[in-house]
């Protein structure tokens, strides 16, 4: 009797759960959209600082893992070891969480990546981030095993420690990213010696040498080319104003043309309107992390017809990390002339970490009163 009332019951339940499989089997390409775009909204919402220290620590075990994970898997496709049944599990769940640590890692660098580029630099990681997620995520890369795998691998390796030693130092040189190269080849030697031993010489160093190390040599190509993004420093504000002055609370005040009506957007003077005895103010705040004090250059360039940007001597200023809103500075150019400016913040070796393109034009008007808006920062 009992078994009769609850056939049914486990029938319907067993035809709704094939109904879903086969919902999503039809829709898996946007499945994997959703999963990566969630993915990816939530660990920006989640990742605020990069200096956390539990961030870190969970960015440094999950590197751990996957590395561990990443040798059973090849050891396990090469020898396929008889497992106990309670561990039978194991090889189908372990792909799955080396991709979706990866993922993690991923989404963290892109985001500390694209705040801390400008330029085509921006532009460029964006894109190579954007590829390296697409690879992870897919089917059709996902199958290619191991190799995939390891460059993505080396690829997250060389971004963590190219952050981690400047967080901990509190400062930046270009002797760190080479210091985090090295250190990256540690644990991608020791994954491509378990590779040979299980699978020989010729596909330990086709499917484990040859990714890990094209990734770190890519790496090491954009570094060179100052392409590199400067991680952990990042521009938060940057704008051109008529003066720049700091009250006793600590506050700046940037003064500003007013801008007509049909322009509110307008939070700066980008469009500088300059009359003799004029300064052309430039601010900015730059990120950095805690316990960190180095300095940045601000660069003023003039582009002049024919010899493209002429840049000026760099002005050195401090940052001195850990404030939320970032560290403030600014600094002014006297001996302006009218055209096509612009100003970069650069870290000391030469990388730039923002930049602001503004114009300044001679004041059609000189003789009328300017009306001026005074911000707050």
């Amino acid at each position: 009797m009992d078994n009769h009332l609850h056939t049914p019951v486990a029938t319907t339940q067993l035809s709704a759960w094939h109904q879903l499989q086969a919902f999503r089997h039809r829709h898996q390409h946007a499945e994997h959209l959703i999963f990566f775009g969630g993915g990816f909204l939530f660990d920006s919402v989640m990742i605020r600082r990069i200096d956390d220290a539990l961030v870190l620590i969970q960015q440094g075990a999950y590197l751990i893992v996957v590395g561990v994970v990443l040798a059973g898997l090849v050891v396990w496709k090469e020898k396929t070891p008889a497992l106990p049944n309670r561990w039978k599990w194991l090889p189908n769940v372990s792909g799955p969480l080396v991709h979706f640590m990866l993922g993690t890692l991923l989404n963290a660098y892109a985001l500390f990546y694209f705040k801390s580029a400008s330029g085509w630099s921006a532009a460029l990681f964006v894109i190579i981030i954007a590829v390296l997620l697409i690879v992870n995520e897919l089917p059709l890369f996902r199958r290619l095993g191991p190799v995939v795998l390891y460059a993505l691998y080396s690829f997250c390796l060389t971004s963590y420690f190219a952050y981690l030693y400047p967080v901990l130092i509190g400062r930046m040189r270009s002797w760190m990213f080479l210091l985090a190269v090295a250190t990256s080849m540690v644990p991608l030697l020791l994954l491509s010696r378990v590779h040979l031993r299980v699978a020989g010489a010729r596909r330990a160093l086709r499917q484990a040498l040859v990714p890990s190390f094209g990734a770190q040599a890519a790496l090491v190509a954009l570094f060179l080319l100052g392409l590199l993004p400067p991680v952990p420093l990042s521009l938060m504000e940057i704008g051109i104003y008529h003066d720049v002055m700091r009250d006793p609370s600590g506050f700046y005040l940037l003064t500003r043309e007013s801008p007509p009506w049909w322009r509110p957007w307008t939070r700066d003077d980008t469009d500088f309107s300059a009359r003799a005895g004029d300064r052309v103010y430039c601010f900015f705040r730059v990120f950095a992390p805690a316990r960190f004090e180095d300095q940045v250059r601000v660069r003023w360039s003039y582009r002049e017809s024919g010899r493209g940007w002429l840049p000026s001597d760099a002005v050195p200023i401090v940052v001195r990390g850990g404030r939320e809103r970032g560290y403030a500075g600014y600094t002014y150019k006297q001996n302006w002339r009218p055209g096509e400016w612009r100003v970069a913040v650069e870290t000391g070796d030469g990388r730039e970490i923002g930049r602001h393109a503004f114009s300044v034009r001679d004041d059609p008007d000189p003789l009328t009163n300017r009306a001026m808006t005074t911000d707050t920062r």
